[in-house]
């Protein structure tokens, strides 16, 4: 299973906003979370790109949510 499976329907809502406007972020950014299974495996340059364009209620708003990414992962697939 891809990391874009275990997103919140609303954060993969929110990144499809941006795809008119920014459509080679949007691409960058999907092509990201269909090559990687596990949150961890992003790195910190593509945890900006993919939170730049996420409204501020989804954005981390702790450590705890960027180490795990709670503010983006569906219940189901949180550790």
């Amino acid at each position: 299973m891809k990391l874009i499976d275990k997103l919140k329907p609303e954060v993969v809502e929110a990144l499809d906003e941006a795809k008119i406007k920014y459509s080679s972020s949007h691409r960058s950014i999907f092509a990201t979370l269909n090559s990687v299974s596990e949150y961890r495996d992003l790195t910190i340059d593509q945890l900006n790109l993919i939170t730049a364009y996420l409204p501020q209620d989804l954005k981390p708003y702790s450590e705890i949510g960027w180490m795990y990414g709670d503010n983006i992962l569906d219940k189901k697939h949180r550790l």
